[in-house]
């Protein structure tokens, strides 16, 4: 038992000065506590409504009305483009109808003005101008002809790289002898991953504009011209409609990516931008300046929290007149903390990126076709894709935010049961699932480099280590067919089927319910605890309060006096509750002295006082018997093989048993012709010598037992002994300092 905590101790832990001062200041914690509840219900609700602040019935409706007009419903579906030529088909009998309407004959009719916005289809208008873009690479790079091919196949293109971008012009020359088709950098644009490659911005670009006459006459030389060919490993179709009647920005990015085999993978963006995504204020409505408000609130409220966070690990101390920052870094061990300042740092982040979003907005605009001239290639004015990948990367933060601000909110609903005892077992369980994450995910990259090495040429599902990633985590899902793997390696995709099944599902997933049961185990005592402590208080609080009423006012006094026959029953049965309380505690220590007794006498193992013995059976019976047994009366000599005399006799032989019991030998055998006419069985001579042998042995390994426990016994008081010999001579060696101290102060004197 460890010693009672000291005046002393107990300042100098701080977890048990919290809990007094809490204890103390009960109502003050609580406002406290209540307050800072309704302030974070507060900013939930706060975050909540901007996050659903969208329109998305109506983003998700515009959405689907331009993916329809541009592929599942035009007259040549994306998917059904796989090569230059189906391209140009795409092009011209889904891509230009679908912009510039089925009726073309309009831009050709003589006073036909070109308008500044060209009308798509009722309230949707082109913004601006549009691109086409591609990127060839250069030949040879990454790729190689067999020597005996060369010489009908003198250049080969493989997969794209950054390296084997292709800058050069080419294509048919003007009068000056420079090439038509050029390349452009694209400064402000932005990189775009696809599904083969990522992809960086500019290449070589044409623009298309509302003057379908000029643009469709472009189109056709870039198709006669050869401008995509073989080389060509990527091209993008580019461009915004806007709807009036939503006020809902599209920005549209159709790719085509080729592979060096030869594959076609096509892809349809569509980005759904508010007008408040490009500007503070958006359209200037009520609705606009009031989201405007709310998320500046929401701002305060982060720098509320940030420094709240802040004062609770980082403090000042006074050391030589100055004061010096201390930071807690037991602070960054608990799992809470470190979840809080997660969520705060994305917020952080997600402003920051609304911020560079109105910057990258504020340069964009519509020219009007007077000013079409004076734009080229380089000059952009309609690029809303960089705009776009911004609003997603915030979409994206707030999405995984909310997962956080809402888990967070458990904290604050600890009044509801077992809410304590999850953060508690989160706390922890935080270390073990530290370990358990490391052990999860080399496991998962191993499998994920073997699934991506071994099935990746034949699985396009599998063909980089990124996309066996994705493969294998819609596994954990549930959302994926195995059955690709084992259709092109059955041995091998069954046995690494199989490893990963046992290894993750088995072994690992396994291995967090494990620590998870276990330390929610551990959290439960330890609430339990917390809250018979609690309970413990209270009735403490609630018995001084009796006792000081009881003695103010001398309630009991009263009561007797006006009811004291009711007085006298209450005292009796007071006096004969804790009579029978009494009795009972002092059975339960009975038991557990005889209990305790018991396994320290067979701890001693041979050397025990009931080695030789063996617990008696029990005859059915249905007398009642309220005698407690011996530890004699409940047992017998143990003989081995020899229970009972029907082992030897045919008829019962309770003398036989009664002799050894009061003699400690066997009486004599009789033969089988005995006058008593009882007949030995077969064996029954080979059962009193194994019997015999039986209690042999034991005499023996009882006599070792009894050395053992002397040896041991001997042992013990050697060692108090040499204890006391050395504390003796450690009061010998402090008398005789003790007394030259007292010689030296009698000869100073």
């Amino acid at each position: 038992m460890s010693a009672p905590t000291s005046g002393l101790a107990i300042l100098v832990d701080e977890k048990r000065v919290n809990e007094l001062l809490q204890q103390k200041s009960g109502l003050k914690a609580l406002l406290r506590s209540t307050f800072n509840t309704v302030l974070f219900v507060c900013f939930l609700l706060l975050f909540t409504s901007l996050a659903l602040s969208e329109p998305r019935y109506k983003m998700r409706a515009f959405e689907g009305y331009l993916r329809r007009r541009f592929d599942t419903a035009a007259a040549i579906p994306l998917a059904d483009v796989s090569s230059v030529e189906t391209f140009w088909q795409y092009h011209n009998a889904s891509f230009m109808p679908a912009i510039y309407g089925e009726d073309t004959a309009k831009y050709s009719y003589p006073g036909a003005v070109i308008p500044t916005w060209l009308q798509v289809e009722g309230p949707n208008y082109l913004y601006g101008m549009g691109r086409l873009r591609i990127l060839n690479i250069q030949p040879n790079v990454d790729c190689q002809v067999a020597q005996q091919f060369r010489s009908y196949f003198p250049s080969c293109y493989g997969p794209f790289n950054a390296q084997a971008l292709d800058t050069e012009p080419y294509g048919p020359t003007n009068s000056d002898g420079v090439a038509s088709f050029m390349f452009y950098e694209d400064g402000s644009g932005e990189t775009y991953q696809g599904m083969l490659a990522t992809y960086p911005a500019g290449g070589y670009v044409q623009i298309f504009t509302p003057d379908y006459l000029t643009t469709n006459a472009m189109f056709e030389i870039m198709r006669t011209d050869g401008f995509i060919s073989e080389k060509t490993r990527v091209i993008f179709l580019e461009f915004v409609i806007y709807n009036f009647n939503l006020g809902l920005y599209a920005v549209c990015r159709i790719v085509f990516e080729i592979a060096a085999a030869g594959d076609w993978t096509q892809t349809f963006n569509v980005d759904i931008l508010l007008q408040r995504n490009l500007q503070p204020l958006g359209a200037g409505t009520t609705e606009d300046w009031l989201f405007l408000i709310l998320e500046a609130a929401l701002v305060l409220f982060v720098l509320r929290y940030v420094l709240e966070e802040a004062s609770e690990f980082i403090g000042f101390e006074s050391k030589g007149g100055s004061r010096m920052v201390s930071i807690k870094w037991d602070y960054f061990l608990d799992a809470w903390n470190i979840l809080d300042w997660f969520n705060l740092i994305m917020m952080i982040i997600t402003v920051c990126y609304k911020v560079d979003t109105w910057s990258k907005a504020g340069g964009l605009f519509v020219t009007s076709p007077s000013d079409w001239n004076d734009v080229t290639e380089d000059l952009y004015a309609s690029n809303f894709h960089s705009v776009a990948a911004n609003v997603r990367q915030i979409q994206s933060l707030v999405a995984f935010n909310t997962i956080l601000t809402w888990f967070k909110a458990v904290k604050y609903i600890n009044i509801i049961p077992y809410v304590t005892t999850f953060m508690q077992t989160v706390s922890i369980s935080q270390q073990n699932l530290c370990s358990w994450i490391a052990v999860f995910l080399s496991t998962l990259v191993g499998f994920v480099l073997a699934f991506s090495t071994a099935f990746g040429g034949d699985v396009s599902l599998l063909r980089t280590p990124f996309q066996a990633f994705i493969f294998i985590m819609l596994t954990i899902l549930g959302n994926s067919d195995m059955k690709v793997i084992y259709d092109v390696a059955p041995f091998l995709g069954s046995l690494l089927i199989v490893m990963y099944v046992v290894g993750i599902f088995f072994v690992i997933m396994n291995l967090f319910y494990a620590i998870i049961v276990s330390t929610l185990s551990d959290a439960k005592i330890e609430e339990d605890a917390k809250q018979k402590k609690k309970w413990a208080v209270m009735r403490d609080r609630l018995s001084d309060t009796w006792k000081a009423l009881n003695s103010g006012g001398k309630l009991e006094k009263q009561f007797r006096a006006c009811v004291p026959g009711l007085y006298s029953r209450l005292l009796k049965r007071r006096k004969k509750v804790e009579q029978h309380e009494k009795a009972r505690d002092d059975m339960v220590l009975a038991k557990q002295m005889k209990i305790k007794m018991q396994d320290s006498t067979l701890a001693l193992g041979p050397g025990s006082s009931t080695w030789g013995r063996r617990p008696k059976r029990q005859l059915a019976t249905v007398a009642i018997e309220d005698k407690v047994e011996s530890d004699s009366e409940g047992s017998e000599p143990d003989l081995g093989p020899l229970r009972t005399m029907d082992q030897l006799r045919d008829q019962s032989g309770d003398d036989f048993m009664q002799t050894f019991a009061s003699t400690g030998s066997f009486p004599m055998l009789k033969d089988a012709g005995a006058t008593d006419g009882q007949d030995l069985k077969d064996d029954a001579v080979d059962l009193v010598i194994d019997a015999t042998r039986h209690i042999a042995n034991g005499i023996v390994e009882r006599t070792r037992g009894a050395r053992s426990v002397l040896l041991h016994e001997m042992t013990e008081s050697m060692e108090v002994l040499n204890n006391v010999s050395t504390v003796l001579e450690v009061l010998s060696k402090r008398t005789r300092d003790l007394e030259a101290q007292q010689r030296q102060i009698l000869k100073n004197l």
